[in-house]
Parts: C-alpha cells; sequence; structure tokens
C-alpha cells in the first residue's frame, strides 16, 4: 500500500482489514492441526461429498472436534459445504497446496512450522528490552529440526536428481564419476542421504552445528547400509584447518542467513573448495531492500519466521542477524567478499520461494 493510499484509507477499512488478519492467523493455525492429524489426507481420499460424521469414522477421530475444524476450513474458503446435505468436500486443485508432498511449497507445511513457533513468541517478545536476552537458542524449537527434515524430504525425493542437478552443467556426470562433496548446516542430512543413494561411486559429509540435529542422519546411515557417507559436528565458521581446498562441490541449503558469523562461514567455504569447483547457496528469494518485497504475497510469512526463529537464533550467538529476507543483493555481495566471482543466479526447480547462488571457484 503506497503513502497516498494509506491516508485515503479509513479507520473502518483498516479495522476490517485487521480483522482478516487476524482470522487468517487462526485459519493457519488449523490448517497445520490439518496436517498433523493427517486430516487433509483423508479429505483427499474421499470419493464424494461427506458429513462430519462420515469423516470423522474414516479418520477415527472424534466427529465434534472434526466438525468444529471444518467449519474454520470452510469460513476460510478451503473446504466447500453443502447446506442442505451438510456434506464437505475439496476440489482436487486445492489440496497440491495442502499435502505436505508439497515440500517448501506446501502451505500446510509452512502452516505447521508457524504451529511451531508460535509458543515462542513471547521468549522473542522478552528479546525486545534493551536489557532483555540476546535471542533464543536452537534449543527453544525442539521439533525444528525434524519439521524441516520431513519439509526437505518432500521436496527432495523427486526433485533434486531429477530437476534441480541438472541446471549445474556437468555435475550429475562427476557424481556418478566420483567426486568429494561437502552438504554443511545439513540439518537432518536429508539432501547428503539422497545424493549419497544415488551416486555411490562420489563421497560425502555433511555438518551441522546441532548434535541432535547430526545424530539422526548418522543413524540413517546404518539403516539404509551406506558406505559413503559421514556426518560430523562442525561449525561452519571454523571448520577444520586440513579441509582446505579438499572438495569438489560444496553446498548449503537455506541456512546462511541464521549463521553467527556468514561472513566467515562464506569464505570458509570458499577455502574448503577446490579450484575449479562448485559451491551452491539455496536461499530464500527476496530482496535486501523492505520496499522491493512490498507486493510479495510470502513477505509477511518470511519475515515472520526471520522474526521468531532466523535472526532470533544468529543474534543469540552473538551474529550478525541477517534473517530469512536478506535478499539476493546483500547475498551476492557477499559471496564476492568471500571470494567468489563467478557467480550465477538461477531459479530452483519447483521452488519459487528460493534462488540458486551457483558459484565457481576460480
Amino acid at each position: 500500500m503506497s503513502q497516498d493510499q494509506a491516508k485515503e484509507e479509513t479507520a473502518d477499512e483498516f479495522g476490517l482489514r485487521m480483522v482478516e488478519t487476524v482470522s487468517s492467523g487462526f485459519v493457519t493455525l488449523a490448517i497445520s492441526m490439518g496436517v498433523r492429524t493427517g486430516l487433509f489426507s483423508h479429505l483427499a481420499r474421499m470419493d464424494g461429498p461427506k458429513t462430519s460424521a462420515q469423516i470423522a469414522e474414516m479418520a477415527n477421530m472424534k466427529e465434534r472436534y472434526v466438525r468444529e475444524w471444518l467449519a474454520v476450513m470452510v469460513t476460510g474458503q478451503i473446504v466447500e459445504y453443502d447446506k442442505e446435505q451438510k456434506t464437505y468436500f475439496v476440489p482436487r486443485h486445492r489440496l497440491a497446496a495442502l499435502l505436505p508432498d508439497a515440500g517448501i511449497n506446501s502451505i500446510g507445511t509452512i502452516s505447521h512450522l508457524m504451529s511451531q513457533l508460535a509458543p515462542v513468541s513471547g521468549d522473542v517478545a522478552d528479546c525486545f528490552p534493551a536489557n532483555g536476552p540476546k535471542g533464543l537458542p536452537y534449543s527453544a524449537y525442539p521439533e525444528f529440526h525434524a519439521s524441516m527434515g520431513d519439509m526437505r524430504e518432500n521436496q527432495h525425493k523427486t526433485s533434486l536428481v531429477d530437476e534441480f542437478l541438472p541446471t549445474i552443467p556437468g555435475l550429475r556426470e562427476d557424481l556418478e564419476s566420483g567426486i568429494r562433496v561437502l552438504d554443511v548446516a545439513c540439518g537432518r542430512g536429508i539432501t547428503t542421504l539422497i545424493l549419497a543413494q544415488h551416486f555411490p561411486n562420489s563421497t560425502f559429509v555433511g555438518t551441522d552445528l546441532c548434535e541432535d540435529a547430526i545424530q539422526w542422519p548418522t543413524e540413517e546411515v546404518t539403516k539404509r547400509g551406506l558406505a559413503n557417507v559421514t556426518f560430523q559436528v562442525q561449525d561452519l565458521a571454523k571448520m577444520p584447518a586440513d579441509w582446505s581446498d579438499s572438495f569438489d562441490y560444496v553446498l548449503v541449503w537455506d541456512a546462511v542467513h541464521d549463521q553467527a558469523d556468514p561472513d566467515r562461514a562464506l569464505r570458509e567455504i570458499f577455502r574448503l573448495v577446490k579450484s575449479g569447483g562448485r559451491f551452491s547457496m539455496v536461499d530464500i528469494r527476496g530482496h535486501t531492500e523492505l520496499a522491493d518485497n512490498m507486493r510479495d504475497p510470502a513477505g509477511p510469512a518470511h519475515y515472520g519466521i526471520s522474526l521468531l526463529h532466523c535472526m532470533t537464533v544468529s543474534l543469540y550467538f552473538g551474529g550478525r542477524g541477517l534473517g530469512t529476507r536478506w535478499g539476493q543483493e546483500l547475498a551476492s555481495e557477499m559471496l564476492q567478499e568471500a571470494g567468489f566471482a563467478d557467480i550465477q543466479l538461477l531459479d530452483v526447480p519447483n521452488s519459487p520461494s528460493e534462488l540458486h547462488f551457483l558459484c565457481k571457484k576460480s
């Protein structure tokens, strides 16, 4: 909204807009419940409109809870309702955006993420005063790594190898022949595990600062019988000294912006990449200048996630608190300052909310 439009807006119009905004927040929490309980999956399997009792029986749930949840979905214009038959259904074109299979593009998954961040809103508010805490530690988000791991798996299980890798000329062929790959700030290591399964001739290392996050993929390596991948607890800003010029390909996915020292982290990555090697930094699409993000409908969500997680964990460790929307302009500048001269900005297949910074070390 421009300054002129803001001047023309009446108090009643603003009040109505705020009612819609607050109502949308409750719809978001209800969407999260639909993901958590599996109700959306049950609705997707319906062969036609059903009553709340039929849906509850199919899902083995209490009818009264299901009916009230459906009321939120109907008034939120997500589920359709037949007044005469007292039945509910979801048009097929809406389900794709609600089911977790859409990965990072799933509104259901993002809504579930909001429900996990909402409980810390009071703790984040306590950080605002000048004498308040610097930020929140990762331990304040006990389900975050699991949630992000599920999101990443749904995103990557069908697109990483067949759609993302082909955007990097020659990389798939190199992986098939055998190269050394490092996935930094890997969380639960979903990306690393998928690549290791597909390319047995290559060697993979996944690192993350959080020991709890690394424990899960370490156990998965044994379960999946993988001999070409290891996971380690490492600080991206202080990687092992003997890893210089060790990796043909390094990647980091949606993680640089919440580092305590992102400048040093990028310099460390540059140090680890071999001469002629590649570095993929995938991060949230957006601009550094706030005004340039005004027309982006995902802007409030990205800034909100940043406020409740990305920015505050960085500040907790004494970092810059870049935030989710640090923007492609600042990101490109920081990559250049780290040493990367050859930088391409690429779309991420099936993920319009992300941007791929493909760098080559000369």
